[in-house]
């Protein structure tokens, strides 16, 4: 009787942890409003307003009272970093146009000479 009773509890507990695992481990977004089964429709949808690109995407840059409250809050978040630069170069008080910046210092790889790591496994077998 015992044994029968232990091995009961001993399926319901199993059966709910295995529910539990899925529910929670099975797929990370289910339930949240990130979940794509979720998403609401867009009921305001028009081709006008959707063909209007977004000022980040034209100017390659954050506007700019969303940067300076981004960097009195978080200072070494990206936009606020952004922000930053864009500001002292002065983009936002002579209305330039999108900035892209470039870097001219090599890459890592290109810096370090490093090679590949050699292949002991088919040197041996020759």
């Amino acid at each position: 009787m015992a044994i029968r009773r232990f091995l009961a509890v001993l399926s319901v507990s199993a059966m709910a942890f295995a529910y539990s695992s899925t529910s929670l481990g099975g797929d990370f977004l289910s339930g949240t409003y990130l979940d794509p089964a979720l998403q609401r429709q867009d009921i305001f949808s028009h081709h006008i307003w959707n063909s209007i690109p977004e000022y980040r995407q034209v100017y390659n840059r954050p506007r700019y009272v969303s940067g300076y409250i981004a960097h009195k809050i978080e200072p070494s978040s990206q936009e606020a970093m952004a922000w930053k630069s864009n500001d002292c170069n002065g983009n936002y008080a002579n209305h330039r146009g999108p900035s892209v910046p470039y870097y001219y210092y090599p890459k890592p790889w290109e810096a370090l000479n490093t090679r590949a790591r050699p292949d002991f496994v088919t040197q041996q077998m020759k």
